[in-house]
């Protein structure tokens, strides 16, 4: 535990020991008065609320800001396994986002979300109200973020969903909204949960344990915990076969398996051609994938040996997963005006999942060019060797394990100071993350031993191209490997990474400072101090190229922070509230850097009836320098780049898409930047409030939100274009973009065996890109109670996005999201609706959600976007769940579930000929997935 956490306690108990004794001398100077004043704070309490956007509790459930609220209730009949896709089916929920499905990603352990079409690092995640840790690991190798795949559904009350800029009451990274999990408080018995259920295309099949309970003592002690237990199987790609099988290749010229062993060499013109194996080669090979190798061929190519179901042997969905999660929340009211509490959420979860496909090609790997020069033929070659589940010893052999262990802890004590209208709250939070990785791959040195002394033979020189030269044994090339052999070359890719924030607070709230004519004046404020960590350090051999094929981020840094914020709620007119709040926010980063900012919202409330609402706000907010871009170390990766000024010395007069450096293999590197100011926006929006029963509520929100500063890794395309232009004269080559530009390159010198070949384009983050993004959110629920057939409810939720501009840097030209499918692929509208009934015991649901339409493949391939010939949109997807349930003399309950009850699949895409055929950042293939669900209550009410 925290060296701080100690140190806490003894303030805050501190702080309750000074507040019971005025509270026991009023009581004994003052006979009842004292006892009169609890019994009507206690009044008071029940006719207030504690809102999420706000620090003061107030009557109205319906404030100036929009809350979409969901319960954990509402989750399981809606039918959804767990919090993550309950959240990923909100409209507000549109933008495109890597998952489970994204093999090969930095992130596919882990689950997020894009509120707004926004990047994920601006939504803050809150569990009652206490910010959670970020995912140790950095998405897209870039940023930090927070995993939603752990959180425990028993244990939650309800989430609300609070869309826009919400800095002046929360701080940080409160952009395009507040994720806020409430827990359960109080329960009283033992509530016994058990669900089991699978998918209907296989895979996947997963059980759960729920146990919840509690109970409120006499003395004042109330005691909720609960303990959640999982077990979930895999979901492999060759199980959703019609999405990673070759044959399934929407271009029929392209329906070949995989080159699982392929000899070949280059042309004079450099084309590719096969070596054929001849069939009887083949034959020994067709164990691998499953018994899907065999005798191949591609037009124009040749023959070779190869599979068109390997793609689905490499790669997972949905990973293994084994999970346990404990909750405990304890409070003890010591006295009428003090009471202490505490709360600890654990999880743990351990997972395997396929990354993808392991390879080897000679010279390759972090190395060259993946080519080398036959000393016998006289001819540029390569082989290529794809290690298949049965080589390696098994499936997930190859894949990933990764272990994540997080916690949630916070606790205080508030109480009233004295018989006065004031209250305080002074409690410490800590949220920590840990993730251990461990992944089998094959090592650079160790891979082109083996494979040299299989077949290739001993390196005999250089070739004026820059390959090395060999004479290999073709014959000896297609073998398959045995488990031992496999592993006699891998090593150990393992990391252990780390996050954390903590803060100890002071709040200060009253309800009723003073009374005006239109009602009373309620005022807050809070005092916070700070430390956020992060560590996510990378082995030095993975850093310096040892495995093939790869390399790594890395990174440590620590932050602190302080904050003052203050809020003020001021009743206008009987009619009209106003409400303003404001923050100030300081980080400063342990060895230099840092940031400060000013955050403030002013929201309007109009209610010309009681059951009607106009409402308006605007707000400020920012996202503090990123931890990952602040303190990544030198990490590096590969990516393809054009090489303009090597086309321009070597190939003069050659147009740049002919040009044979067009796309060259380059190797990366960059580093953290302490330099970076915080992400800054503002944003207003207005809406309306219609509930004129308590069956009937509707509501309608527009909201505009601007983002400045953020944060983009320089572009390495245009360093090059920059160099070309510095080195031929047409910029100064000692001015400062010259300079800069030139600092980020690195290239292989004039007598080097490849001369002017490009080795390197660095790029580090800088504060430069803009965005904007508008839309209309719509909800409605209506309630229909009849006597004879039962109670109906309906509901509706909508999300449109008007606008959704982005500019890369000043200057740029502004791209339009919503029409540039080169850059966004997001939903522009997704629509809910929720159709409910219930009749004594019996009761059911139907959930359906539309996503709108989204580019298809052919239009996201080059800028020109829907111009491109083939570009086009795919048709909306509607996915529909269900849920129908039976309950046993209020004790018992048995619950059938379905997701996606027409097992949709993703619409059909005919341009999109690249494996997996479907966008895994929009769609996902699951297929319909079932529960039965059985719930019991024991004791207690």
């Amino acid at each position: 535990m925290n060296k701080r956490l100690p140190l806490a306690a003894a303030i805050l108990f501190a702080l309750a020991a000074i507040t019971q004794a005025p509270a026991a001398q009023a009581q004994n100077s003052a006979g009842n008065s004292a006892d009169s004043a609890a019994d009507k704070k206690d009044s008071n309490q029940l006719e207030t609320v504690v809102v999420t956007g706000s620090l003061i509790p107030q009557a109205q459930i319906e404030t100036a800001s929009p809350v979409l609220t969901i319960t954990s209730a509402q989750m399981k009949r809606e039918g959804f396994g767990n919090v993550y896709d309950a959240l990923r089916a909100l409209p507000l929920a549109t933008g495109s986002v890597q998952d489970g499905q994204f093999q090969g990603g930095f992130t596919q352990g882990a689950g997020t979300l894009s509120l707004l079409g926004l990047d994920p690092a601006f939504t803050l995640t809150l569990i009652d109200g206490h910010p959670l840790a970020d995912y140790p690991l950095l998405y897209n190798g870039q940023s930090n973020f927070v995993d939603l795949t752990n959180i425990p559904m028993g244990m939650i009350d309800h989430i609300d969903v609070l869309p826009g800029n919400q800095s002046s009451i929360y701080g940080s990274a409160a952009i395009a909204g507040v994720i806020n999990i409430v827990l359960k408080r109080k329960v009283d018995g033992v509530e016994l949960n058990y669900r089991v259920g699978g998918y209907d295309r296989g895979g996947g099949a997963n059980q759960r344990l729920e146990l919840l309970g509690g109970h409120s003592f006499s003395n004042g002690i109330n005691l909720t915990w609960g303990v959640q237990i999982g077990n979930q199987n895999p979901v492999w790609g060759f199980q959703r076969r019609d999405f990673f099988s070759t044959t399934d290749n929407p271009n029929a010229a392209a329906r070949y398996g995989t080159r699982t062993f392929l000899y070949n060499y280059y042309t004079p013109s450099g084309a590719t051609r096969y070596i054929d194996p001849g069939a009887s080669t083949c034959t020994p090979l067709s164990s691998n994938y499953g018994g899907t190798t065999n005798y191949q061929f591609r037009a124009g190519r040749g023959y070779y040996c190869g599979s068109t179901e390997a793609p689905g042997y490499d790669a997972t969905l949905a990973s293994a997963d084994r999970s346990a999660a404990g909750y405990l929340h304890v409070s003890d009211r010591l006295n009428d005006n003090v009471e202490i509490y505490a709360t600890v959420l654990y999880n743990a979860d351990s997972s395997r999942y396929g990354d993808g496909t392991r390879f080897w090609t000679p010279n390759g790997g972090n190395v060259g060019s993946g080519n080398f020069f036959n000393a016998t033929t006289g001819r540029t070659e390569s082989f290529q060797h794809f290690f298949s589940p049965e080589e390696s010893g098994g499936l997930g052999v190859q894949g990933v394990r990764e272990l994540k262990r997080a916690y949630n802890v916070y606790g205080g004590a508030r109480g009233g100071i004295g018989t006065s209208n004031w209250t305080w709250d002074a409690y410490y939070d800590r949220s920590e993350y840990f993730d251990k990785t461990k992944e089998l791959w094959p090592l650079q040195d160790k891979v082109d031993a083996f494979f040299e002394q299989q077949f290739l033979g001993p390196k005999l020189g250089i070739a004026d191209s820059g390959d090395p030269i060999y004479a290999p044994d073709p014959g000896k090339f297609y073998q398959s490997l045995t488990p031992a052999q496999y592993m006699s070359f891998q090593g150990m890719i393992a990391s252990k990474s780390k996050t954390s924030t903590e803060h100890l607070n002071l709040q200060l709230t009253n309800t009723e400072l003073f009374t005006l004519p239109a009602g009373a004046v309620g005022v807050a404020g809070i005092a916070q101090v700070g430390r956020q960590k992060w560590s996510n350090p990378a082995q030095p051999e993975l850093i310096d190229g040892a495995f093939w094929g790869r390399s790594g981020t890395s990174g440590a840094g620590t932050r602190n922070s302080w904050a003052v914020a203050g809020e003020v709620r001021v009743p206008v007119l009987s009619t009209l509230t106003a409400n303003v709040s404001a923050r100030y926010d300081d980080y400063s980063n342990d060895g230099g850097g840092g940031d400060s900012k000013a955050t403030y919202k002013l929201g309007l409330e109009y209610r010309p009836l009681e059951s009607l609402l106009f409402r308006g706000s605007y707000a400020t907010a920012f996202r503090a320098p990123d931890m990952g871009y602040t303190f990544s170390g030198l990490s590096g990766s590969f990516t393809t780049l054009t090489d303009y000024y090597r086309c321009h010395v070597q190939e003069p007069g050659v147009p740049i898409e002919d040009c044979s450096y067009n796309a060259e293999g380059v190797f990366s590197q960059h580093h953290g930047n302490r330099d970076l100011k915080s992400i800054t926006a503002r944003s207003f929006g207005y809406g309306v409030v219609y509930s004129p029963t308590a069956d009937i509520n509707v509501k309608a929100d527009y909201y505009d939100v601007k983002l400045k500063n953020e944060v983009q890794r320089e572009d390495r395309d245009l360093f090059l274009r920059q160099e070309l232009a510095c080195r031929t004269g047409q910029l100064d080559i000692n001015s400062p973009t010259c300079v800069k530009a030139l600092s980020r390159i690195v290239r292989a010198a004039a007598d080097a065996p490849v001369p002017l070949q490009l080795l390197e384009v660095d790029n580090n983050p800088i504060n430069i890109a803009s965005e904007r993004v508008a839309g209309i959110v719509f909800s409605g629920n209506y309630r229909l109670r009849t006597d004879r057939f039962g109670d109906f409810t309906f509901g509706a939720n909508y999300n449109v996005t008007t606008k959704h501009t982005a500019t890369p840097s000043p200057g740029d030209p502004q791209i339009d999201l919503l029409r540039d499918p080169f850059n966004s692929t997001e939903f522009k509208t997704v629509f809910s609706g929720s159709l409910g009934w219930q009749r004594d015991a019996w009761s059911a649901t139907l959930r359906g959600t539309r996503y709108g339409k989204t580019p298809n493949y052919r239009a996201t391939l080059a800028a020109g976007g829907y111009a491109t010939p083939g570009a086009g949109t795919l048709s909306p997807w509607t996915l529909y769940n269900g849920s129908v349930g039976y309950s046993f003399a209020d004790k018992a309950s048995l619950t059938f579930i379905v997701n996606n009850i027409f097992d949709k699949d993703p619409p059909k895409d005919p341009t999109n000929t690249a494996l997996p055929y479907y966008n895994y950042f929009n769609y996902n293939v699951y297929g319909r997935q079932f529960w039965l669900e059985f719930d019991v209550h024991f004791g207690g009410k």
